[in-house]
């Protein structure tokens, strides 16, 4: 009978986030301890074992998403491989394993399965699949701040332009007829021009 425990939704959930493309992938079924086997992208290091060529799920049908955009493709593996880069190797063979297999027919059922190698080399990197999608998820703060603390300073800029503009006019306005005005616009005029002299250079 089939089992679904929520530790297997959970790191099937881990995987939500980035998704591999779906194309044929060779693995390698070693054998371990105690009779269990593994699935790894390296030849085994006992030199035993069997190389198996796993093709994803083909078809139309709800099993079929459509293709992301070459956009959409280029942001999804750009943050696949961000994400690859912060799990331990064996982390990183163990999630792909869980990708390939869950690409296959009948693949997820499988995984599901009480005491799936694939699943419990995957579920063995809970708290590590977890900390790295947390420090993608800071970094992608910290970006968000940084180019919004950008954005206000273009503002900033964008205003101060405008401003010393619009300051410039009223002197090249005034210059001409300075001697026809007022003692208190001649001063008004010559604290301006001292204003943008040191403020807008």
């Amino acid at each position: 009978m089939l089992k679904f425990h929520v530790k297997h939704l959970l790191i099937a959930g881990l995987l939500s986030f980035f998704v591999l493309p779906a194309s044929a992938q060779k693995m390698y079924r070693c054998p371990g301890a105690g009779g269990s086997t593994t699935f790894s992208d390296t030849p085994c290091s006992s030199g035993q074992g069997s190389e198996v060529t796993v093709k994803p799920a083909t078809g139309s049908g709800a099993g079929s998403p459509p293709k992301p955009d070459p956009q959409t493709r280029g942001a999804m593996d750009k943050r696949n491989a961000e994400y690859n880069a912060l799990l331990t190797p064996d982390c990183r063979r163990a999630r792909e394993a869980f990708l390939v297999k869950s690409q296959q027919k009948n693949g997820m059922e499988e995984l599901m399965k009480e005491g799936n190698p694939i699943s419990k080399a995957w579920e063995a990197c809970e708290f590590e699949a977890k900390d790295s999608i947390g420090k993608l998820n800071a970094q992608d703060q910290a970006k968000a701040k940084a180019e919004e603390a950008k954005r206000a300073e273009q503002d900033r800029i964008a205003i101060k332009k405008n401003e010393c503009a619009t300051k410039q006019k009223v002197l090249d306005d005034r210059r001409p007829r300075l001697a026809q005005l007022s003692e208190q616009d001649r001063a008004t005029f010559r604290a301006v021009e001292q204003d943008v002299a040191m403020n807008c250079r």
